[in-house]
C-alpha cells in the first residue's frame, strides 16, 4: 500500500492544482482540433505545442523551481530486470486490449468518433509523426496522468484502487472525440499502466511500451492480427 504524503500546504496546493490545470488541459482541448482542424499541418502544429511542447515545459519549470522532484515525475532508472518485466507486461497487456477490446465492447451503447486526425500526406512528415512524435505521446502522457497525477493524487489518498480509478477515467477522457469506446478502452489501458507504475515508480518502462503499443496500432509496420485473439 502507498504511503500518503504530508498535507500540502495552501500554497503548495494552489501550485500543484494550478499545474496539473496546465498540463491536463491540452490534452482534452486537442481534441477540438480532430474536429475542426482538416489540415495535417496545422494539426499537427496544434497537437506538438499544446501536448507535448506545453506539458513538458511546465513540468521542467516545476523541476527547476525544486516544486517537484524528477522522481516524483517517475524519471527515475530501473534494473534491466525490472524494466524489461515492466515494459513487456504494460505493452503485452495494452496490445492485447487495444486489438481486441473493441469487439468485445461493440455492442455497448456509446456514440461515434466526432472527428480525427487529418491524413498526413507528406510521407517524411508522416514517419516523423509515427516515430517521434508518438513517442513524445508516450512520454508526455504519462509525465501527466501517471507521474505528476500519482504525486498529486498521493496527498490525499493512499487507496491505491481509487488511485488507479481516477487516472484511468482522466486518460480515458483526454480522447473523447474518437467515441466512447474508445474512451472506454484507453481508460482500461491508463488502470493497467498506473498499476505497472504503482508498483515499478518509474515511468521509462511504460512510455516505451505506450509508444510500442500506439506504433502498433498507427504505423501498420507490424501485423495487428499477431495480437488478435477474437
Amino acid at each position: 500500500m502507498a504511503i500518503m504524503q504530508e498535507p500540502l500546504s495552501h500554497e503548495q496546493n494552489r501550485i500543484y492544482s494550478l499545474s496539473f490545470f496546465l498540463m491536463a488541459t491540452p490534452f482534452y482541448l486537442n481534441d477540438l482540433a480532430n474536429i475542426f482542424i482538416k489540415s495535417w499541418a496545422w494539426w499537427l502544429f496544434v497537437d506538438y505545442t499544446g501536448t507535448k511542447v506545453f506539458p513538458l515545459l511546465v513540468a521542467a519549470w516545476l523541476i527547476y523551481s525544486k516544486r517537484i522532484t524528477t522522481s516524483e515525475l517517475g524519471l527515475k532508472t530501473q534494473v534491466t530486470r525490472v524494466f524489461l518485466v515492466a515494459f513487456l507486461i504494460s505493452a503485452s497487456l495494452g496490445t492485447i486490449i487495444d486489438q481486441n477490446g473493441y469487439q468485445l465492447i461493440s455492442k455497448l451503447p456509446g456514440y461515434p468518433p466526432l472527428g480525427g486526425m487529418p491524413e498526413i500526406t507528406s510521407p517524411l512528415w508522416n514517419w516523423i509523426d509515427l516515430t517521434i512524435g508518438l513517442f513524445m505521446v508516450g512520454v508526455c502522457e504519462e509525465l501527466v496522468f501517471r507521474g505528476f497525477l500519482l504525486t498529486f493524487l498521493r496527498r490525499y489518498t493512499d487507496s491505491s484502487p481509487t488511485i488507479v480509478m481516477i487516472s484511468s477515467i482522466a486518460f480515458g477522457l483526454i480522447h473523447w472525440s474518437l467515441g466512447l469506446h474508445v474512451v472506454l478502452i484507453t481508460s482500461i489501458i491508463g488502470a493497467v499502466f498506473m498499476m505497472v507504475y504503482l508498483k515499478t515508480r518509474s515511468l521509462p518502462a511504460i512510455m516505451l511500451a505506450h509508444f510500442a503499443i500506439d506504433f502498433i496500432d498507427f504505423s501498420g509496420v507490424i501485423p495487428k492480427s499477431m495480437f488478435r485473439l477474437l
